[in-house]
C-alpha cells in the first residue's frame, strides 16, 4: 500500500489536486529552482516536508530519475476538524482519539482498530513526529483505517482547543494520571489523549488536558503499551457514556430486580461469583459538569 510519487511535475499536480499526502522528501544539495514552489505549496496543503540525502530518495523512488523531489501519499484521504464538527453538530455520544507523537505504525494500527470495534467516531494524527497512515499502520488495522475518519493534525494544541469549543472534554490517558479510569464519568463528548510511547504527552499537550487520567496497576511495573492502554480506556469510554441506554443489565441488576418481584431468579450460580455493586461515584471537580 506504501505509493511514492517523483519529480515536479507529478508532486506538484498532487498537490495543487489536494491529493492525500503524508511527506514531501527534498534533495538536501539540490539547487532546482522549483524546490522554493513545490515548498509553498506542500505549506499551503500542511504537508510535512524534509531535506534528506540523495541516496534516500533513490531507495524511495527505486530510480535516480526523481528530480531530487519524492512524495510519500497517503492511502486515505484525511478530514478536516472543522468538517468533522460541522458533520457532529448535534451527534452524542462521540469519542475521538487523539495520538500525540505515537511513532510506531503497529501501534497506530491497533489503535485504529479498537477505535473502530468501541464506537469512536474519529482519530486525530500528529503530522510531525508521529506516524501517519501508511502501509504498516494498513496491516496492522486490519483495514480499519477505512471505518473511522482520520484528522492529520499540524498543531495538537490548537486542535484541542477546538474541540473544547465544541463542548469536548479532554482526557489524558497517562502513567501518573490522578483520575482512576475505571471509576471515572466520561463526558458525552470526550477526546482520549494518547502519549508517545516512550515520553508520554508533551508538556504543552497535558496542559490542554482537562482530566488525567490512569490505569490502576498491579505492582510497580512501568506502564502498559500505548495500544492496550488505548483500548482500555476506548471500552471504558464506550460503556460508561451517558446516553447509552440499549445494555443488556448484569446479572446482579437481575438478581436485585427478581429479588425485589419477589421472582426465582436464574442463573444464579453466576449471580454469585459477581463482585459486590458499589454505587458510582460523584464526579470531582475536574470532571464533565454536562453528565
Amino acid at each position: 500500500m506504501k505509493d511514492v510519487i517523483f519529480g515536479y511535475n507529478a508532486v506538484s499536480e498532487a498537490l495543487k489536486a489536494g491529493h492525500p499526502i503524508n511527506r514531501i522528501y527534498f534533495s538536501v544539495s539540490s539547487k532546482r529552482p522549483y524546490i522554493a514552489e513545490l515548498k509553498a505549496l506542500a505549506l499551503d496543503n500542511q504537508v510535512r516536508f524534509d531535506f534528506v540525502d540523495i541516496a534516500k530518495l533513490n531507495v524511495l523512488a527505486h530510480t535516480g530519475e526523481h528530480q531530487d523531489v519524492v512524495a510519500v501519499t497517503s492511502p486515505v484521504d484525511y478530514t478536516e476538524l472543522e468538517t468533522f464538527l460541522d458533520a457532529n453538530q448535534d451527534v452524542n455520544p462521540l469519542t475521538v482519539i487523539a495520538l500525540d507523537q505515537v511513532q510506531h505504525a503497529g501501534n497506530v494500527g491497533i489503535i485504529v482498530r479498537t477505535a473502530v470495534c468501541s464506537g469512536a467516531s474519529a482519530i486525530i494524527l500528529s503530522a510531525r513526529g508521529g506516524s501517519l497512515i501508511n502501509d504498516q499502520v494498513f496491516r496492522a488495522s486490519a483495514g480499519a483505517i477505512f471505518h473511522i475518519p482520520m484528522i492529520k493534525s499540524t498543531s495538537l494544541t490548537h486542535d484541542l482547543a477546538l474541540l473544547k469549543k465544541h463542548d469536548f472534554w479532554i482526557y489524558g490517558l497517562e502513567a501518573d494520571g490522578a483520575n482512576d479510569v475505571f471509576t471515572e464519568r466520561w463526558a458525552k463528548r470526550s477526546v482520549v489523549v494518547i502519549g508517545n510511547e516512550h515520553e508520554g504527552a508533551r508538556p504543552v499537550t497535558r496542559k490542554v488536558v482537562d482530566v488525567h487520567v490512569s490505569i490502576p496497576m498491579s505492582n510497580s511495573f512501568d506502564s502498559l503499551n500505548a495500544a492496550v492502554a488505548a483500548g482500555i480506556a476506548l471500552e471504558l469510554c464506550f460503556f460508561r457514556s451517558a446516553t447509552i441506554t440499549a445494555r443488556r443489565p448484569s446479572y446482579a441488576e437481575q438478581f436485585m430486580a427478581c429479588w425485589s418481584a419477589q421472582v426465582p431468579v436464574r442463573h444464579s450460580a453466576q449471580v454469585k461469583r459477581l463482585a459486590p455493586v458499589t454505587a458510582a461515584r460523584t464526579p470531582v471537580e475536574s470532571s464533565p459538569g454536562h453528565l
